[in-house]
């Protein structure tokens, strides 16, 4: 999925993410998502454009393989 970092929370391990539409299961928004295999403090700063990897289970969201565009 392509995005922005918007916004992230150190507590919650989370990043809120302006994400573009990803055609056939979400439209374009802002959402915040937890992310697994990485601390948010060491990922690329507010305001970067990032490729992320979109999970789901159970109607539940979580991104991994956060990097820069």
């Amino acid at each position: 999925m392509t995005a922005t970092i918007v916004s992230r929370d150190p507590a919650q391990n989370s990043l809120n993410l302006d994400n573009k539409e990803v055609p056939g299961v979400m439209e374009a928004m802002k959402m915040d998502y937890p992310v697994r295999g990485a601390k948010v403090e060491s990922l690329p700063p507010d305001g970067t454009p990032v490729d992320v990897t979109l999970h789901e289970q159970d109607g539940r969201y979580w991104v991994t393989n956060v990097r820069k565009r």
